[in-house]
């Protein structure tokens, strides 16, 4: 029913458009003829098979991103910042893997990644009427809400106990008009294969981020292993590589301007179906702050790294993942400004509303569908930035927020058991205990948090009184956000291991009575934040409901029906390799060479190649065997129109034969508000060619043994 439901998305346009993350069925029903007209040389089977699986099993996810296997062998090729995290880890001052790149000799050479998991997806199961049946008997929209999260997550428990070694999620999709269960294989003994130096992997740096033309070799490989009997296990020496049931083949051919291209892989979220509201609430008030604080969160961070190479080591993935979410909603405030994303909606929803309300069958099923989801965007907007802060005070905040989390436990627990969130389970009271006594919280002191809390309050402080969190606008004693919140760590025994050991002992009834500064704002916020909970679930239970009318009454005024926004689930975007024009009189071509490379090469970071690169490339490049013919010279990127967003970093991207051509590693920056929507003539995404990849792997940090692997 509901596969059916969502395959009638693309049926009412059967098109190929270049617009659309569409999911592996619905990819099947688009119009293969067309496809196969623009390149495409695979059958649908050989595509992608539901119980068989195809060339998009490959794509697998990892740590947030996607990757993909790429040989028989369990070898997974990513994102370089994708692994950055795992490299950073596994490097010291005295060997830096991260600065200076790595190669394994030989399959014991691999090194365990810390971290890294490879999910496999085995199937796909459409659960839409059991979640919907359990749907429809709720009596309010929280009660919705904890009913849609008891029921997916039983059939997530009944699922991995009578398929060990799996993994499941549910999603939804469409404001909860169909329900899939995703089971997948879980992967944890996962070993760094090859990493290029951190100049060619972030080249260009922060600088480049989001722009085009690029240079950027952001490339990794890693391989999965699981026991000899080919069960997913922990590390252990006599580990095997995983053999998928499909990889693969690198081209030996790489794409042209105008080539179809194909982008595999799990991107994160879209918010393609909004209304003006909630449009206008991002615009004005979600990204702008969230641009500020990261701004002085990153500052920070960035002044404490300086303090030593084991410091700079230690910051430097946190730094790079803030920087490219500031960035990002940098991008945000400027494009749905630029583009007038906000009056575009409302100039849609007038005709929508005219269109309802001239037919009286209309008017009876849709006639209150937009002051309903008005309502609700009105309520989301007025603590939208709030919440925002908060969100991130607890992320960033790690001694606070294992107080907060303290409480929130003793919260449940003084309550009756018919009154506590239906998420609460026991387990929690121990694992925030163990929180709030873990030694590590205050090793290196509390200075950094304070002045990361600092960053968070000057933030909140701006907001208007009535959205921002009362315990956080009056923070006790005088002066200005910093000085106020030194004085309380200062005066509190959490700075004590011993003060937090035995307040991890405390009972609710002392805990309540607990007498600390630190302490008496974690039970305040604590409160704040088990209402802002209920609150976001009532929103997100009321839109089960309302954002279904919505989708529907849009579907019938446009005559056709929507893909579903992203959700970290399998997906398909079709391309073209295209340039574009980001402003009047300026054409951007679709193609970077190792000549521009060069041109950029400044001998300092973010623009310092290594001497191995600059040596190979100083020859004559137009006889290496990964060149391209028809420019002389050895690609490095390519823009293509796919529809791509947060997590498909590490994408692969295929040819019309199923081979990989190229890694999705970025978008343009005019293309950041493509998340609100697709356009023509601004959505690019970035990819590192292949050919750069192999050519890196045979002159830079050389690697023979991984070259023939790939089959070169």
């Amino acid at each position: 029913m509901a596969l059916k439901l969502l395959l009638s998305f693309v049926l009412l346009s059967a098109l190929p458009w270049d617009e659309g993350q569409w999911l592996p069925q619905q990819f099947l029903s688009l119009d293969w003829e067309a496809l196969k007209a623009r390149g495409l040389e695979l059958s649908k089977d050989q595509f992608w098979h539901p119980t068989k699986g195809g060339v998009l099993s490959a794509a697998v996810q990892i740590n947030g991103c996607t990757a993909s296997f790429c040989s028989p062998d369990g070898l997974v090729v990513t994102n370089h910042h994708c692994g950055f995290g795992a490299i950073e880890q596994v490097s010291t001052v005295e060997r830096n893997l991260l600065r200076d790149g790595f190669a394994a000799t030989t399959l014991k050479d691999e090194i365990p990644a810390p971290g890294m998991v490879v999910f496999v997806l085995k199937r796909i199961d459409d659960v839409t009427a059991r979640v919907r049946k359990e749907m429809e008997s709720a009596s309010s929209d929280l009660e919705r809400f904890q009913k849609v999260e008891a029921v997916t997550r039983a059939l997530v428990q009944e699922t991995e106990k009578a398929e060990p070694g799996t993994t499941c999620h549910v999603a939804s999709f469409l404001s909860g008009r169909a329900y899939h269960l995703y089971v997948r294989t879980r992967i944890t003994d996962v070993r760094l294969v090859y990493a290029p130096p951190r100049a060619v992997g972030e080249f260009g740096g922060e600088e480049d981020n989001w722009m085009w033309p690029r240079h950027t070799g952001d490339f990794s490989f890693f391989r999965a292993y699981v026991g000899p009997d080919g069960t997913p296990r922990g590390h252990a020496e006599d580990n095997v590589p995983y053999r998928p049931g499909h990889h693969l083949a690198v081209a030996k051919k790489g794409v042209q301007p105008g080539d179809l291209v194909m982008v595999m892989g799990y991107p994160g979220r879209t918010e393609r179906y909004l209304s003006a509201i909630a449009v206008k609430a991002r615009e004005e008030k979600l990204y702008p702050a969230r641009r500020a604080v990261l701004t002085a969160i990153i500052g920070v961070l960035e002044q404490a790294a300086k303090a030593s190479p084991e410091a700079e080591l230690r910051f430097s993935s946190r730094i790079k993942s803030l920087a490219n979410v500031q960035k990002n909603a940098e991008g945000m405030v400027k494009g749905l400004k630029k583009n007038r994303v906000h009056r575009v909606k409302s100039t849609e929803e007038s005709a929508l509303l005219a269109w309802i309300e001239a037919d009286p069958a209309r008017k009876s099923r849709f006639g209150t569908v937009l002051t309903d989801l008005s309502e609700l965007d009105s309520e989301e907007a007025r603590h939208i930035a709030n919440d925002e802060l908060v969100s991130l005070l607890l992320r960033n905040c790690p001694l606070l927020s294992s107080l907060v989390n303290l409480s929130l436990s003793h919260e449940e627990l003084s309550r009756a058991a018919g009154e506590r969130d239906a998420g609460f389970r026991p387990a929690m009271v121990e694992s925030a205990r163990k929180a709030v006594a873990d030694p590590s919280l205050t090793t290196d002191g509390t200075a950094l948090e304070e002045a990361l809390l600092a960053c968070i309050v000057d933030q909140l402080w701006k907001l208007p009184s009535e959205e921002a969190s009362p315990s956080l606008r009056k923070l006790p004693g005088d002066g200005t956000a910093s000085q106020r919140i030194v004085g309380m760590y200062a005066a509190s025994a959490a700075r004590s291991e011993a003060g937090r050991a035995a307040w991890a002992k405390a009972t609710t009834e002392q805990w309540k009575d607990m007498k600390d500064p630190l302490v008496d704002l974690a039970r305040d916020l604590a409160r704040e934040v088990r209402t802002m909970r209920l609150r976001q679930r009532g929103q997100l239970g009321r839109r089960l409901v309302v954002g279904n009318q919505w989708i529907q009454a849009q579907e019938e005024w446009r005559g056709k029906s929507f893909y579903p926004d992203a959700n970290s689930t399998l997906r398909v975007a079709v391309a073209s390799v295209k340039g574009y024009e980001p402003r009047d009189g300026v054409f951007h071509s679709p193609v970077t060479t190792l000549e521009g490379l060069l041109e950029k090469e400044r001998g300092v970071e973010p623009f310092a190649n290594p001497s191995a690169l600059l040596t190979a490339a100083a020859g004559d490049r137009s006889q290496s065997r990964f060149a391209d013919a028809k420019v002389g010279d050895v690609p490095v990127c390519f823009l293509s129109d796919g529809d791509t967003t947060g997590g498909n970093s590490g994408s692969p991207i295929i040819n019309g034969r199923g081979e990989l051509v190229g890694l999705n590693f970025d978008r343009v920056f005019e293309n950041v508000v493509g998340d609100f929507g697709w356009n023509a003539d601004r959505s690019r995404n970035i990819g590192v060619d292949i050919r750069y990849v192999l050519w890196n792997l045979e002159n830079v940090v050389k690697a023979p043994r991984l070259l023939v692997e790939l089959g070169f």
